[in-house]
Formats: structure tokens, sequence, C-alpha cells
């Protein structure tokens, strides 16, 4: 009897050990456009409140920070009364680059979601899924009448979490918002970027994990709310008088960490 009573505490507790211990294992190597992650986990198809987009082509690993913030964000939504949401692209599962059918830069190291603009109401079918009827935001240089409360609310609760550095979206979307919320704290739309295509998603991005000390973190963005002079030059014609000066990018190096594991997975 006290053989089998402590085969029964002594087994779950090293089964919680091993999940836990599973739960962190993953280590990420590089930048969010440069890298690799090992041991990502593969975010769930589906939920009451969420639809994945695509669990079918495995572009939906991630490192366990962006699971429990979409797990996080998820709980959020439903709380605040919004539809269920569509989780996008994250990344494969050994990371690195998307693939030729992909036009993203970044989405290397299991740190960055795409979240569209459609709700996941009603329920959308595996067809539906793999050919996503999306939802912009902006149409010929205007907001459109989908730029809605809901979605507003749903780019302020992804923006809500310490964990999240940026999320890009249109510019005309980010002024969008400084106008809504205007008058209210608007301190998280420092987080929110403008940037060109972003106008059917917004795209999120997490901090690198303390764990990780390969994994290279981009530079914080200025502090402030960003709806003034700073959103302000996004609209400005270019001057041909005084044209900016050429930045010269470092070329980025895929980490050497990165080969055993790109090629394991």
């Amino acid at each position: 009897m006290i053989k089998k009573t402590l085969f029964k505490l002594i087994i779950p507790a090293i089964l919680g050990y091993c999940i836990a211990y599973n739960a962190t294992a993953a280590e990420i190597f590089g930048s969010y456009s440069k890298g690799c992650i090992k041991d990502a986990v593969a975010f769930p198809k589906e939920s009451a409140y969420h639809q994945s987009l695509r669990s079918h082509n495995g572009r939906n690993y991630a490192h366990p920070d962006m699971v429990k913030y979409l797990n996080d964000l998820i709980a959020k939504v439903k709380a605040a009364g919004l539809p269920p949401i569509l989780i996008g692209d994250i990344s494969l599962k050994a990371g690195g680059d998307l693939g030729p059918n992909s036009d993203h830069a970044s989405h290397n190291i299991g740190l960055d979601v795409d979240i569209p603009f459609v709700f996941a109401e009603p329920r959308k079918t595996p067809k539906e899924l793999k050919n996503l009827k999306y939802i912009y935001l902006v149409n010929k240089n205007t907001l459109t009448k989908d730029f809605t409360y809901e979605r507003a609310e749903l780019i302020r609760l992804a923006a809500s979490d310490a964990k999240v550095t940026r999320i890009f979206v249109s510019p005309l979307i980010k002024e969008g918002l400084c106008q809504f919320y205007a008058g209210q704290d608007r301190s998280w739309l420092s987080k929110v970027r403008p940037w060109f295509g972003h106008r059917a998603h917004m795209h999120v991005r997490l901090a690198c994990p303390t764990d990780s000390p390969y994994c290279v973190n981009q530079d914080l963005p200025p502090e402030g709310d960003g709806c003034g002079q700073e959103l302000i030059s996004w609209f400005m014609p270019a001057d041909i008088n005084h044209p900016l000066p050429k930045v010269k990018r470092q070329r980025l190096k895929m980490p050497v960490q990165c080969k055993s594991i790109l090629n394991r997975d």
C-alpha cells in the first residue's frame, strides 16, 4: 500500500518536472530576421476562442513565451467580449526563413506573430482558413468602415502585455488609433509602429526571453505615444532637394548554432 502511494506521488512529480522543463527548454539563436529556434512548441490548431491559419503548413511553431502570450491574449479578448480571433504566421519548427512562398523578412525565431483583422466568427472551415478573405482596414489611403471599436480594442489588448516590444500596422491605422484614443492613456501606442504593408493584419513582436542569451533584441522604440511629428513624417512627401542619406545596413549572418538546428528539422 505504501509503495503504491509513493508511486502515485513520485510519477506525477517526475512527469510534472519533465513538462515544466520542456516548457522552457526552447532556445533562440540570432535575430528576428536571421536566426533559429531549438525545441519550438506548436501553437494549438484551435480552441473555443481561436483558430490557427497556418497549422497545415507548419508555420505555427513558437517560443513558449509566445504560446503564453497568445493564450493570455485569447483570454483577454474573451473577457472583453470581443469575437474569437485568428492566429496567422508565427515560425517554422526550427525557425529560419519561412520559405519562397512567404514575403516575410522576419518570423525566424518564434517571437513574431501575425494576427489578421478578420475575426473567427463565424467559425471558419478548413477551406476558408487556407484561402482567407482578408479584411483591409486601409483602402486608397483612407481608413475603411472596418476600422471599428472591436479591431481597435484588439490592437490595444495585444499591446498591453509587457513582453510586447512592437506591433506593426499601416501608418493610417496608427493615425486612426491616435485619434480613437485621444484623451485617454495612450502610452501603449509607443509599441504600435507604423509600417507599410500591414493593412489587413497586425504583426506582434515579443522581446527576447531572458533564458536565451544568444537571442538578439531589437532596440526599443522611442518614448512617447508616437502620435506627433514621428507619425506625421510618414505622410510627408520626400524632399527631392534634401534627400535622406543612405544608411548602409549591416548584413546579418546566420548564427553558427543554426546550421545543425535547421538541418535537423
